[in-house]
């Protein structure tokens, strides 16, 4: 990054100004006290500016968010520090960051002043709520790290961006399938496969996706293909429950078919049916995985909300419907019933 010094213009201004006028005084008054004035004013704008060039790539900024995931509609305490190298001198800072859900694809800039102490630095803590589940990402776009006179500016990035899961709203209560026993052809509570599910031996090896179990990756074939490939499992056809996300252009609506996919698929894995869950990709693509415990539906949940989840209504339909022409599937639905089942 280019670490040159930058001239603040109202700094300036309002420095030289008051040299000035102090000047001027002296020049008329001949005050002994007036010339120390002077001389001060001038040995600080020399000693401020040099102080701030000789540690200008010891100055860092980090951002602290929660490790862990966290639901949405939550306080998210958000924290940037800025690092002050300097054992004697502070500096002022003006802090550029962006908030962004990569989901919505909603983008929000805030600025913020510090003062970064004497050898510990400073910062500020702000609250984030999110009302829609996504992967929230924070990056400070713009340090601005002053001298102590206001004179001359650094400006800097941080290294490091931070994010942070929203999860969508699941209940785990009793009647948590009430909402899903009314779509036509999803399986009742008295067909659930008690003697667990029978899987074919063969496996579909793929390229790896964000969200894939480390546990799956296959080690030879990566080492020799040079990128990360997985294998994943495959069941018998008749075994699994195919469900399509329908992401569209409403965000409300997106965030409430993440919901009640999250819901679905949560009850489907308890009474042992695999999921094959479809949905759009980035590039608008068709995209697929196979899922058969609690954490694989997280990890593919996960990866959903990371990417932008704005698409053209209706356009998954059609994919599904050339892509994979002979198989039905649960369309996940808001409202009364949820869903639907769609019979090819």
């Amino acid at each position: 990054m280019d670490k040159r010094l930058r001239i603040s213009v109202r700094g300036t201004a309002g420095f030289f100004a008051v040299f000035a006028m102090i000047l001027w005084m002296w020049s008329f008054f001949r005050s002994y006290l007036l010339f120390m004035t002077v001389l001060l004013m001038t040995a600080g704008l020399i000693l401020s500016t040099v102080g701030l060039w000789l540690v200008r790539d010891r100055i860092k900024a980090e951002i602290v968010l929660p490790r862990h995931r966290v639901g949405k509609n939550t306080d998210i305490p958000v924290g940037i520090r800025v690092l002050n190298p300097m054992p004697i001198v502070g500096f002022a800072v003006d802090v550029t960051y962006r908030r962004e859900n990569l989901f919505t694809g909603s983008t929000e800039k805030e600025k913020e002043k510090l003062w970064a102490a004497p050898g510990k630095g400073g910062g500020f803590k702000v609250s984030l709520n999110s009302r829609y589940a996504g992967q929230i990402r924070i990056c400070v776009e713009e340090l601005k790290v002053y001298d102590l006179l206001h004179i001359f500016y650094l400006v800097y990035r941080a290294e490091e961006d931070a994010e942070v899961l929203a999860w969508p709203v699941f209940s785990d209560e009793e009647d948590m399938a009430e909402p899903y026993e009314c779509i036509e052809g999803f399986p009742k509570e008295n067909e659930s496969r008690k003697r667990g599910v029978e899987y074919n031996p063969d496996y579909e090896i793929r390229e790896y996706a964000a969200g894939d179990e480390l546990k799956n990756i296959h080690w030879k074939l990566s080492a020799k293909q040079g990128k990360m490939m997985v294998r994943e499992r495959l069941a018998a056809g008749k075994e699994k429950v195919n469900v399509l996300l329908p992401l569209g252009e409403d965000l409300d609506e997106n965030d409430a078919l993440m919901e009640s996919l999250y819901g679905m698929c949560r009850l489907l894995l308890s009474r042992e049916y695999p999921v094959q869950l479809f949905w759009q990709g980035v590039d608008h693509g068709l995209c697929s995985r196979y899922i058969i415990e609690p954490g694989e539906l997280e990890n593919v949940l996960g990866e959903i909300l990371s990417a932008n989840g704005v698409h053209v209504p209706g356009t998954i339909e059609e994919q599904m419907a050339i892509e994979h022409a002979a198989e039905s599937y649960i369309l996940v639905k808001t409202g009364v019933y949820k869903g639907a089942f769609i019979v090819s």
